[in-house]
């Protein structure tokens, strides 16, 4: 199966994974977006000042699921996340936090594979998954220590609901994800804005 999208492009298929997880997809969509004006700002800590962020969250992914929206197959991914410190001392100690991108089965979003083909998919190319990939960022994977630049989720319009506007995580020096207490997060492809640090630390943002 062949696919070309106005959004993106696919890599050749390749077999191997299931919708949401983390093996590798037999389709990539990649999806670029504009720089948004907001991240002009001077820094990470600038903009994390600016107004419609409401909150700046550190904890650990304890769960990520898809989401598809139609009519228009916009593929997200909500993380759960176990707050560890945040700047609101009044929001929820376990949140979602809903961005942009994530790994789903092509039945999923078949609609958007068969518009561009021109035909109906078998049963064997449905069953297949697809990679939506924002901007090249790695997805976030269940026991990531991250730190997060939020605003509202005005879909969801609950306590604890969020919309992703940065997100880094915690590395060690070896370059892995890491367990220990350190403050510093690097970003898990290229920052935003180029100008902005590669290294950010916790406090800087709180």
């Amino acid at each position: 199966m062949a696919k070309d999208s106005a959004r993106g492009s696919q890599s050749a298929p390749s077999h191997g994974g299931t919708a949401g997880s983390h093996d590798i997809p037999d389709h990539t969509v990649r999806l670029e977006g504009a720089l948004n004006r907001s991240y002009a700002a001077p820094s990470l800590a600038a903009f994390a000042h600016q107004a419609g962020v409401v909150n700046v969250i550190s904890g650990t992914v304890t769960a990520t699921r898809p989401l598809v929206t139609e009519p228009a197959n916009t593929v997200e991914t909500i993380l759960t996340i176990s707050v560890e410190r945040q700047r609101d001392a009044s929001a929820p100690t376990a949140i979602e936090v809903r961005e942009q991108g994530g790994i789903v089965s092509v039945a999923q979003v078949r609609s958007d594979f068969e518009d561009k083909l021109g035909r109906k998919l078998t049963d064997k190319e449905l069953a297949e998954t697809v990679d939506y990939r924002f901007d090249g960022i790695e997805h976030a994977r269940v026991g990531d220590r991250v730190l997060v630049v939020v605003a509202d989720d005005t879909s969801v319009r609950e306590e604890g609901a969020y919309v992703s506007l940065a997100r880094l995580v915690r590395q060690d020096a070896a370059g892995t994800l890491s367990k220990s207490s350190s403050t510093k997060f690097t970003w898990p492809g290229d920052a935003p804005n180029p100008a902005w640090e590669s290294e950010v630390d916790v406090e800087s943002l709180m």
